[in-house]
């Protein structure tokens, strides 16, 4: 499911153009390295895919340390950031519980906090650029 060159292309949906990429970094609660056996680390990166392709969300990198995993996805539009997370954080700890009973002894999986990064294949600079010269492309002229 990761894919190793990402389409820079925009999605066409029914009402909608876009792309909704990002780079979250999720850590378990109280950083505990639980992804240092190469066992958990593995039903961790199964977990991801199994997940993602779920909800149609589009890997392009993943990759799972002992005490952090950082992501680098496309998802559908109609998810916020927040439901995002919510079910990657969800749908992984179910995943991972369901299949290694020695993690259910743990209250949680996750840590509440995470870091999400947007990702675009233009910089700051050319989005500004395209809204400050807009207007010269449409006739209208700035006050």
């Amino acid at each position: 499911m990761t894919k190793k060159n990402n389409d820079s292309t925009l999605k066409k949906f029914t009402h909608s153009i876009g792309q909704n990429w990002f780079h979250l970094v999720l850590i378990p609660k109280k950083r505990c390295p639980v992804f240092q056996y190469e066992q958990t680390k593995l039903l961790a990166e199964k977990a991801f895919d199994v997940v993602c392709q779920n909800h149609k969300i589009e890997i392009f990198e993943k990759e799972v340390m002992e005490d952090h995993v950082h992501l680098f996805v496309d998802c559908p539009p109609d998810y916020g950031i927040r439901q995002l997370i919510r079910i990657l954080k969800g749908g992984t700890s179910f995943y991972i519980r369901q299949n290694n009973p020695n993690l259910k002894r743990y209250a949680h999986l996750w840590s509440a906090g995470y870091m999400y990064r947007s990702i675009s294949n233009v910089t700051a600079d050319t989005v500004q650029n395209y809204i400050r010269e807009s207007n010269v492309w449409t006739g209208f002229t700035k006050k």
